[in-house]
């Protein structure tokens, strides 16, 4: 095949240009498409979550006795109920219903299952809750400083819950001394070097904010133990068989008498990625009734109970030479990892490299820390760190070029990554279009 024919074929078989029909297109445009709230069981029940009115104390005592006599009102359960629970996330870090604290005001205290959404709702109002307020700790910097209120003070499982942990399972904390979720350092170069040999140094600090992913498909599932004990979901996680292997573990059970339907899930953008408490509930709660439980959060829960993108305080401080050579970087980040730890406390690994990755920079030094707060978590998020790292490094490269006296752009070329180079990272860029680009 010589070159002709071959250009011929790659333009024949490609999808640029051409309209692609999308599959699922007629069923969701018909209405025909079934989300996880459009499935229902014979004889299932409806789940609510009694979550905390205050957002950081101690739980002195809850009283379920009136929502329990509430007619239509199957099952109720809090911690004491659930003895076998262990910690959940990512970091292992919480438990799904709360035992003797709360952290944050979407922490999960108590559920219900009835025979309609609205007798739950209304259980839910009758249970009593006697909290001991205790210092609430919502800016980072706060948290950081010593003699901060700790989020985390006691250990894992201090209910003996870590018994349960499979060995080896990590644990986030023991006890902990301070409120440091993760921290990470990272260095190439000397930075020392670099700063010596700038003719210009530039300081910026950014402030980034909460992102919610707002997907047009609220969180749900729906759950049901079948007479030989296997247990059937419906769930419209991002991961289902992540979610297999975290619920065999969790409850001990073989993967092969779990099944997880995956539904159309309405929009994700990483907000489905993890193992939620509500998930993990409402299992609970079919095991306890016997019974399939459906669950699915009011667009108020979706905004409260689900992860967001990690709020973010960064420091970039870069130099360069006259001639507009990059010459070092310095970055310093501070992010809130909220009350418990999702994938959003990852995001600072994905962070490094956009730091020194689409331009040359000799010298670079990384220190970045995520801290508890009694704020929402943060989970995934599409662009997983890019978003926040581009926007803060592109803004500082306008601040450099300003302060050169020369245009932005041509500062971008003169220092944007080719095809085939090496960064100090180790990072191989065997294709790179951004001076194409630009």
């Amino acid at each position: 095949m010589n070159v002709v024919e071959k250009k011929a074929l790659i333009e024949r078989d490609s999808l640029i240009g051409k309209r692609i029909t999308k599959m699922d297109a007629p069923e969701k445009a018909s209405g025909k498409t079934r989300y996880v709230h459009d499935i229902n069981l014979p004889g299932q029940l409806h789940g609510k979550i009694l979550r905390s009115a205050r957002v950081h104390a101690r739980i002195r005592s809850i009283d379920t006795s009136k929502a329990k006599a509430l007619p239509g009102v199957h099952i109720v359960i809090t911690a004491a109920d659930v003895p076998d629970q262990r910690p959940i996330g990512v970091a292992k870090d919480h438990l799904p219903l709360k035992t003797d604290r709360v952290r944050s005001q979407r922490d999960e205290i108590a559920a219900v299952a009835a025979d309609s959404e609205e007798i739950a709702e209304r259980a839910l109002a009758l249970i009593e809750v006697e909290y001991e307020d205790l210092p609430v700790v919502s800016d980072p910097a706060v948290a950081l400083a010593p003699g901060a209120t700790l989020i985390h003070p006691e250990p894992h499982g201090a209910d003996g819950s870590h018994l349960h942990l499979k060995q080896g399972m990590p644990i986030a904390f023991t006890g902990k001394k301070d409120n440091i979720a993760m921290r990470f350092d990272y260095a190439h170069g000397d930075v020392a070097q670099g700063e010596a040999e700038s003719d210009v140094v530039i300081e910026d600090t950014f402030k980034l904010h909460y992102v919610t992913h707002c997907c047009m498909g609220v969180s749900g599932i729906l759950a049901e133990f079948d007479a030989s004990g296997n247990l059937l979901m419906y769930s419209n996680t991002q991961v289902p068989f992540l979610h297999k292997r975290e619920f065999a573990e969790y409850l001990n059970m073989d993967p092969a008498r779990i099944r997880i339907i995956q539904p159309p899930i309405g929009g994700g953008f990483g907000s489905k990625l993890d193992i939620y408490p509500f998930e993990v509930i409402c299992v609970f709660l079919a095991r306890a009734a016997k019974r399939p439980v459906k669950m699915v959060f009011s667009r108020e829960e979706e905004f409260l109970a689900s992860p967001t993108r990690q709020p973010v305080l960064l420091t970039l401080r870069s130099g360069c030479r006259q001639d507009g050579t990059l010459t070092f970087r310095q970055v310093h980040t501070l992010h809130d990892n909220g009350a418990y730890t999702s994938w959003g406390a990852t995001t600072p690994f994905v962070m490094m490299q956009t730091f020194s990755s689409l331009y040359r920079v000799p010298h670079c030094d990384y220190h970045t820390v995520a801290v508890y707060t009694n704020n929402p978590y943060a989970g995934s998020f599409r662009g997983y760190g890019n978003l926040q790292a581009t926007f803060a490094v592109e803004a500082h490269m306008d601040k450099l070029a300003e302060a050169l006296g020369i245009d932005g752009l041509a500062f971008r070329l003169k220092n944007a990554q080719d095809p085939g180079e090496v960064t100090p990272q180790g990072m191989h860029f065997k294709s790179c279009g951004l001076k194409q680009c630009l």
